[in-house]
């Protein structure tokens, strides 16, 4: 049942503890599969009183903010949830595995400590050990005043829990930093008042009940693992099974076997996710799923391809996967999480080159050629008591089918990003003619037909050539159809010329189509070219000026998978980069393909990757996103591929860069 005439989210987890303390709220599998721990709502409230104390005792005061670096389990569960009660403002980020990786991750990490000033950072006992004795020397002065302890000294402290102070609706929660942030980082300000908010929309449009489950692996320091899937479950009385998102990345069907074997009704997930479910999940091993329990799962965090959505809901329809349980939605950090959600995948067909060229919608026929037809996915209903507008460039509302900014208003709006007025002026506190009150600029493009938000591209990546606009998502999915690319590290963008700006394609090859770098340059190169040509001419009408081609690993993303455009096109612009097989019309580099595989595995892990290779520990502890990491295993495999045998399932949790060098050169002389 929905917490009724409670105005913070911790009110409605002292219910819960008040009113059904021995019900499971955290499900743990430590190994994603079948080593579990638990944490009750009356165990959450217990360890949440004591972290308070805790804080108490250091002086720690409400308001102050405390950088929470754990990975997903129960010692992080127990600490946010601490930092709630005490008033202390968590700062959620991701984590390093080690200290080997910290001095890479300062890069990341150094300009949000000054940005947020904590007063203490709790993080794992390696992470503590590389701070207090191995920081460089330029860096230590900023860790002075912070109080640096590990989870373990935390939560092993013998302190009995305590009284917490009065919280106000009005007060700051925490500070969610978002992933793949450009320039000094921004800390949006959850506000109790923003979380109550958006939760009570999101039970109605998710069709939250009390106590069913959520599967989630998505990173809790995230706005989409934390907000929508761990805050949620509690909103609603449920509970969380909960797995790493190493755990899904090295096995898949992890991910639907937590939904199959506790019955969970809701989940959360980027589209990435359900794309490689698609790829990695075999006929055989649907047999033992059971995806019936399944009521929602939110598709989210960038465009939704019809298509995509349309494949998976095909895919598993034998495992009981309701036509309406993936739900393509919109939400960002800045409003909590969700905005809105639809009821199922809805699509219109519209006339591309009128959206294209005029930004007007128009329905067309589902039998329209395809070059002359686009789905734009249905992303649901504004909620009750919020606003979605779309803004024109000239500062007016658009009416219905016409392209403009998406803003949105309403309490699930946060309070803005943390001391830095100018920005939360800039972001928060647009103006649209003629309505009152302050909308929050997405950033993104969109429009409202019949009621509900249809997304069509980001602004800042938007291509125009010749008064026509095109989205580089729909370029890059389409050319996903050309088999010897690699999908999902294709980047459309637009460069200027004499004669105004041209279409450029950035794609990554598949290395099995690059090993014969002679029958690639002859025969391999060309086809792919020609492919290209014809599929974005027959598709959209436009020819790429300039194609350049890549080895794997070059394309840079963010931590959920989504390719940084803005980055990668500043490098292949100026051309810091490696890995060039061939401009296309200039003339093919003359770059050699390394024979030698420790060197090749070792250049792919610091491309793709992005930490220092040690050989000879699991390389899943060596740090990076675990996007990364797949992607890193993907592109050996494709490097060196070993029919009959599949890298992804020989590697587990203990597995070392030397293994698999060792499998590689042992599969090579067989």
């Amino acid at each position: 049942m929905i917490p009724q005439n409670l105005s913070t989210i911790v009110e409605v987890a002292q219910q819960r503890a008040e009113t059904h303390p021995d019900r499971n709220y955290i499900t743990f599998l430590e190994d994603g599969d079948n080593q579990v721990s638990e944490l009750s709502y009356g165990q959450l409230d217990q360890s949440a009183r004591q972290v308070t104390n805790w804080f108490t005792s250091k002086n720690i005061a409400k308001g102050e903010r405390a950088l929470v670096i754990l990975p997903n389990g129960i010692r992080f569960t127990k600490i946010f949830y601490g930092c709630l009660y005490s008033g202390v403002v968590a700062v959620p980020l991701s984590e390093p595995a080690g200290p080997h990786q910290m001095r890479s991750y300062l890069e990341t990490f150094v300009p949000t400590v000054k940005v947020s000033r904590p007063k203490v950072l709790i993080t794992t006992p390696l992470l503590v050990d590389f701070i207090s004795s191995q920081l460089p020397d330029e860096i230590r002065p900023l860790f002075a005043d912070i109080l640096v302890v590990s989870d373990e000294e935390l939560l092993g402290s013998s302190l009995e829990p305590s009284s917490i102070p009065e919280h106000k609706p009005e007060d700051v929660a925490y500070l969610q930093f978002t992933s793949g942030s450009t320039g000094t980082p921004k800390g949006i300000m959850i506000g109790h008042d923003s979380i109550m908010a958006n939760m009570k929309q999101a039970y109605k449009t998710c069709k939250w009940q009390e106590e069913k489950g959520t599967a989630l692996w998505l990173p809790l320091f995230h706005d989409f693992g934390l907000a929508a899937g761990m805050i949620g479950a509690l909103y609603m009385g449920g509970y969380v099974v909960l797995a790493t998102p190493v755990h899904f990345i090295l096995k898949p069907i992890r991910w639907l076997n937590m939904i199959s074997r506790y019955k969970c009704a809701y989940s959360y997930a980027p589209p990435f996710a359900y794309e490689v479910c698609l790829k990695k999940v075999s006929d055989e091993d649907k047999k033992n799923l059971d995806l019936s329990s399944l009521v929602c799962s939110v598709y989210g965090a960038e465009p939704v391809q019809y298509s995509g959505v349309k494949q998976f809901n095909e895919y598993f329809s034998d495992c009981g996967l309701k036509p309406d349980a993936i739900r393509p939605g919109f939400g960002m950090a800045e409003t909590v999480i969700m905005f809105s959600v639809s009821d199922k995948l809805n699509s219109l067909c519209v006339d591309r080159t009128l959206l294209e060229t005029e930004g007007k919608v128009k329905i067309i026929d589902e039998s329209a050629p395809e070059p002359d037809k686009k789905h734009l996915v249905d992303l649901g209903p504004m909620m009750d008591e919020h606003e979605i507008a779309i803004k024109a460039e000239d500062n007016s509302p658009c009416p219905e089918g016409i392209v403009g900014e998406i803003m949105i208003s309403g309490p699930s709006v946060c309070h803005g990003y943390f001391e830095n007025p100018e920005a939360t002026k800039q972001v928060f506190q647009q103006q649209i003619s003629g309505k009152e009150k302050p909308f929050l600029a997405t950033g993104d493009l969109g429009i409202l037909w019949q009621g509900n938000l249809y997304f069509s591209g980001r602004i800042k990546d938007l291509i125009i050539i010749r008064g026509r606009n095109y989205y580089p998502q729909d370029i890059e999915y389409v050319l996903t159809e050309i088999k010897e690319l690699r999908a999902g590290c294709i980047v459309a963008y637009a460069e200027s010329g004499e004669s105004g700006e041209y279409l450029c394609i950035a794609a990554e090859v598949k290395k099995d189509y690059i090993k014969d770098r002679g029958m690639f340059d002859d025969y391999i190169l060309p086809t792919i070219d020609q492919k290209i040509s014809e599929l974005l001419g027959n598709k959209f009408q436009i020819h790429p000026a300039k194609r350049i081609y890549l080895e794997p690993g070059i394309i840079t993303k963010t931590s959920s998978g989504k390719i940084k455009h803005q980055a990668n096109v500043r490098r292949l612009i100026d051309g810091s980069f490696e890995g060039l097989l061939a401009v296309l019309p200039e003339k093919t580099a003359e770059g050699q393909i390394g024979s030698d595989i420790e060197a090749t595995v070792i250049r792919l892990f610091k491309k793709i990757v992005e930490q220092p290779p040690i050989l000879d520990e699991p390389f899943l502890e060596l740090g990076g996103d675990s996007i990364k990491v797949v992607e890193f295993v993907e592109a050996v495999s494709e490097k060196y591929p070993t029919p009959g045998f599949d890298l992804m399932d020989a590697i587990d949790e203990t597995s070392t860069l030397n293994q698999i060098i060792d499998w590689i050169e042992e599969k090579a002389q067989t």
